[in-house]
């Protein structure tokens, strides 16, 4: 019979595979031009989802935290699966604003309810010390998830010759993803005690009070929102760059469609950039001890990335295509190395009945930063090339880094 311990790291791993079987991530932006949008009407969708996301993200952390975990992350595959129906049957940008409207109410149910779940399983276990090295296990089964995805996703565009499809295919693991969370144990639900304007607004006040009370927890919070935003946003403009680079690739010239040679190629650099995080997730633990300090192990990836943000500008310019994949390569690398460490970090500074609502607090704040920059993002793409909304990236990256380090004495 498996060890208790182990069957629940196996549930908390199974949701990360599961919930990262997003077979149209690979392909999205390439979906979006090819049924007519531009980068600028990208940008805008993008924004619509961050601007959902901040209206709904303190009250969906209030609902998780006061009515059950488990109901919440319930919801929110009900969300996604709804949306995914949306963009598999229709091509227009009007109805994709309500299936983006559909996945915020899915992010925002889901964003910090499962973290919180992790948290408290480590709390109840008396566990507490290894928040950094077991968050990056189930982290790194996420990453598996989403390397098996890529390989999946261009076969599919491969053999059915268009994008729609592979939204019709993530209704399935997000199907098993919903019936997973009815399985959780009812002592991940925390304490809910029902919501009322009353209990609501106390919750609130008594999780806000907690960024006075640890110094520095506003402060990561702030960071971690502007380098996960910029990730988020950006990341996705890898596909239209390996687009062009499939496009005039002497290798894959014996395959007469556009579309298929795009397909192999995004499925392959997917799949490694994907098995890249699995690994860099499972070492993240391993590099904040190596490096002694998480405040200096911190800062050290953030602006690394920043860098990166540089050498992508540089290379697109330069027409160096393989050199700007490269550089997106070790994007991933960068922040599964850091995610395990900023949850670890505000996780031992978080009452454990009120994580969910700051975990959320913490997705809103980025979302701000999202709808600001996803638009500003695709204008400068369309109008001045990739090249120069990454170098936008780069400067906006180092300001914020230097206004806002982390400072840890203790890892």
């Amino acid at each position: 019979m498996l060890d208790p311990k182990k069957a629940m790291l196996l549930r908390f791993s199974s949701y990360g595979f599961l919930k990262n079987l997003k077979f149209f991530e690979p392909f999205l932006y390439l979906f979006f031009l090819a049924n007519g949008l531009n980068f600028t009407q990208i940008g805008w969708l993008i924004s619509i989802r961050e601007f959902s996301t901040i209206v709904l993200e303190l009250p969906t952390g209030v609902f998780a935290d006061l009515t059950g975990r488990r109901r919440t992350m319930a919801i929110a595959f009900f969300c996604y699966m709804i949306s995914f129906s949306i963009f598999y049957y229709y091509s227009w940008f009007l109805i994709f604003i309500l299936a983006m409207f559909l996945f915020a109410i899915g992010d925002t149910l889901r964003h910090g309810t499962h973290k919180s779940m992790i948290m408290q399983y480590l709390d109840n276990e008396g566990m507490e010390d290894q928040r950094v090295r077991y968050y990056g296990k189930t982290r790194a089964a996420s990453r598996l998830g989403s390397a098996l995805s890529a390989i999946i996703a261009g076969a599919i565009v491969y053999y059915v010759g268009n994008y729609n499809v592979i939204f019709l295919a993530t209704l399935v693991p997000y199907t098993f993803a919903f019936a997973l969370m009815l399985t959780y144990p009812k002592e991940l639900d925390g304490e809910p005690a029902g919501a009322s304007i009353v209990s609501t607004w106390n919750h609130l006040k008594n999780s806000f009070k907690q960024l006075y009370k640890h110094a520095g927890l506003g402060k990561m919070l702030v960071n971690a929102s502007v380098y996960d935003s910029f990730f988020k946003i950006s990341k996705d403009y890898l596909s239209p760059i390996i687009e062009t680079l499939a496009v005039a690739m002497p290798l894959l010239m014996f395959i007469e469609h556009e579309q298929q040679r795009t397909a192999i190629l995004v499925g392959v650099v997917y799949f490694f950039v994907y098995i890249n995080s699995f690994v860099s997730s499972i070492k993240s633990a391993d590099f904040m001890e190596r490096i002694g300090d998480m405040g200096k192990a911190l800062d050290m990836l953030y602006f690394i990335m920043a860098s990166l943000f540089l050498l992508v500008a540089i290379s697109l310019q330069w027409n160096l295509i393989e050199v700007s994949i490269i550089a997106f390569f070790f994007f991933y690398t960068l922040y599964n190395l850091r995610k395990p460490m900023v949850i670890g970090y505000v996780g031992d500074r978080m009452d454990s009945q009120t994580r969910a609502t700051l975990f959320s607090g913490q997705n809103l704040l980025r979302s701000v930063v999202g709808m600001v920059i996803a638009p500003i993002l695709g204008y400068l793409a369309d109008t001045m090339g990739i090249a120069f909304a990454f170098l936008f990236g780069a400067i906006a990256l180092v300001v914020v880094g230097l206004l806002l380090p982390i400072s840890v004495k203790k890892s």
